[in-house]
């Protein structure tokens, strides 16, 4: 391969539904997978679909793919870029060698966490056994993801409930039903 084709190939940093070989031949089929690597500083996270935050102490498995630039197009599509994820650089170690890779990051503020739909967190999983990831760092995001959810469900259960008590304490009011029956001629 000349100079000039390997300056066009794209280090890219999978590490959702994307580590998921099969899935990805069928998205980018001049792309190849390269390496798993632990990124460190990242932690994987779940906002209905997978994504990666900067956290200091953190890390995540990720899949290292060399992406065609026919391959990106496309994509992009998938990633629904720039609406949903942009893209950025990041800088990390492999083997004591400084490399920098594209990412696709949820753009902030589109979505709350929320568990993965059980169809796309087995096609994560699915990526996970094929390359050889240590699956707890998935079922950490997922369960933090639920954990989430289930206490932002609560507290609107209990928004709710004291609406309707507010609601009911001010139908107590004994003169009202006066008022109605006296605009009716009752």
């Amino acid at each position: 391969m000349s100079n000039k084709e390997e300056s066009k190939k794209l280090l890219y940093i999978a590490y959702g539904s994307n580590i998921n070989l099969w899935q990805m031949a069928l998205r980018c089929p001049h792309s190849k997978p390269l390496d798993t690597t632990m990124l460190g500083g990242w932690e994987l996270e779940f906002r209905g679909v997978a994504n990666i935050t900067k956290k200091k102490d953190a890390q995540t498995p990720v899949l290292l793919w060399e992406l065609d630039p026919r391959d990106i197009p496309r994509l992009d599509r998938y990633e629904g870029f720039p609406n949903s994820y942009f893209k950025e650089n990041i800088e990390f170690e492999v083997n004591g060698e400084k490399c920098v890779g594209m990412a696709y990051l949820m753009v902030p503020d589109t979505r709350r966490i929320n568990p993965p739909a059980s169809y796309y967190m087995q096609t994560i999983w699915e990526g996970y056994l094929e390359n050889g990831m240590d699956t707890s760092y998935l079922l950490e995001a997922q369960s933090r993801a639920l954990d989430v959810s289930a206490q932002r469900t609560v507290e609107e259960h209990l928004e709710l409930n004291e609406m309707e008590e507010q609601f009911d304490d001010e139908d107590e009011d004994p003169d009202m039903e006066d008022d109605i029956q006296m605009s009716f001629g009752i």
